[in-house]
């Protein structure tokens, strides 16, 4: 008789082939493994290929789509149907707040102010869209890229701007084709040049800024576009998801009647010289004239400039004092500009044969480096001369770091505003601005429903 431990040794030693069954089982488990591992690993690849394979497809779907929207737009064709294959995704046109377009002037404000829909085809978090006349898409990231871009562009002189609105509300999802058709009740509408609108909407626009604010889940594109497009490097908001860009315009080198405050817009404080004219022809002036500006605000100090009656006596000149007080300077020089007065008084700021002399008590900092007249300013001692229209051209540079800002009628206590007829008066001011320039503003309206079916 064998005990237990003859019987482990025979099952140890045994040299017979196991069971046939035994083995399919096990040669079973193991395909059956290796196909799970196999779709664990391949599905999400196959899934990705599937989703870019459809995102690919809405891409050219989408771009066709633009072209018949742009001809239903443009008055071309009164509908245009688009045939769309969903893929699983789905597509929704929507006409709410999310996506926004402001366009103002500095006078006289809005120019247009509404929103601007989008239509839309989302697949697992990736999106196409069409969005005021260009096709974008936004990746599962969060990050986007303008595909095609819309009509809006800009040369030396002129800013046209297309606006594509969708102005309804639908949605279709799912798989297979649907129709996506496109049309309108409404023809083209110009916004600006539009006199009839508002009699400030008229071209040229000399001494204009134009500013666009775009609010868009695109804004990102928007920007990366506007800047390659225009050159100008607009303002990117991630927080509420809007791009915005300004837009200066060339100063007119044109007298014209005197309104207050006036504007500097985008003055290149880069440019050594940037001041081209800057003159008055003060009208109905009397021995009591005086007149203070200021800037950039109607009561600072950081800018004075201030003019008198004076100098040669009677009614023969002008004494002008310029003030600047900022970033611990308190500088102040006067010149006097001798002339002959006949009821009016033309006062040249960039007269470079009147000199100024230093008064202020404290020493000057603010021409350390001048190109030109480096050095520090104190009284007594080195007291001048400059010419004046070096002093202004210095000082103008100094209120802004962007070149923007206003002169306003100074509003202190001891400002005057006397001896002469403002209504009456004319004024140049012309300057070298930062790029880009425009004198010619082009934007027209169109309106578009999208509908399914």
């Amino acid at each position: 008789m064998l005990n237990m431990k003859d019987d482990v040794r025979k099952f140890i030693y045994c040299e017979k082939a196991v069971s046939e069954t035994v083995g399919y089982i096990f040669l079973v488990a193991i395909v059956l493994l290796g196909i799970s591992i196999l779709l664990v690993i391949a599905y999400p690849i196959q899934s990705d290929i599937q989703d870019t394979a459809s995102m690919e497809t809405q891409i050219l779907a989408l771009t066709a789509l633009d072209g018949r929207v742009s001809n239903v737009a443009f008055g071309s064709s009164p509908s245009q149907v688009t045939k769309i294959d969903l893929g699983g995704g789905f597509m929704q046109a929507q006409n709410t707040s999310e996506n926004w377009l402001n366009i103002t002037m500095n006078t006289p404000g809005d120019i247009f102010n509404d929103q601007l829909g989008v239509l839309e085809y989302n697949l697992n978090g990736n999106k196409i869209a069409f969005e005021n006349g260009g096709i974008f898409r936004m990746y599962p990231s969060g990050d986007t890229l303008m595909l095609s871009p819309p009509e809006f562009y800009t040369n030396d002189e002129t800013l046209t701007f297309p606006i594509f609105r969708v102005n309804s509300t639908g949605w279709a999802g799912g798989k297979g084709v649907i129709s996506v058709l496109a049309s309108t009740s409404s023809s083209p509408r110009t916004i600006y040049p539009n006199t009839s609108e508002d009699p400030m909407f008229k071209n040229p626009i000399y001494g204009k800024k134009i500013i666009v604010r775009l609010k868009s889940d695109y804004y990102q594109a928007w920007g990366s576009y506007i800047k390659e497009r225009t050159g100008v490097v607009p303002l990117v908001n991630d927080h509420k998801k809007e791009v915005v860009v300004s837009f200066n315009s060339k100063p007119s080198d044109q007298f014209g009647y005197l309104e207050v405050p006036i504007e500097v817009i985008g003055m290149d404080v880069s440019d050594e010289t940037p001041l081209n004219q800057f003159a008055f022809n003060f009208s109905e002036v009397d021995p009591n004239m005086e007149i203070d500006f200021r800037a950039p605000k109607s009561d600072s100090d950081i800018f004075h400039l201030n003019l008198q009656k004076k100098c040669g006596g009677g009614t023969e000149g002008v004494a002008i004092v310029v003030m600047y007080n900022d970033g611990g300077f308190n500088e102040s020089w006067e010149s006097c500009q001798p002339m002959i007065i006949n009821n009016n008084m033309f006062v040249d700021f960039l007269n470079s044969s009147v000199n100024a002399s230093y008064n202020s008590n404290q020493d000057s900092g603010t021409w350390l480096n001048d190109p030109l007249y480096n050095g520090t300013y104190k009284k007594p001692g080195n007291v001048g001369p400059v010419p004046l229209d070096v002093l202004i051209q210095h000082y103008m540079k100094l209120i802004s770091s962007d070149g923007t800002f206003a002169i306003y009628q100074g509003a202190k206590t001891s400002d005057k505003w006397d001896g002469f007829n403002a209504t009456g008066t004319i004024y140049v001011l012309d300057y070298d601005i930062m790029p880009p320039t425009i004198n010619y503003l082009h934007i027209i309206d169109h309106e578009v429903d999208i509908g399914f079916s």
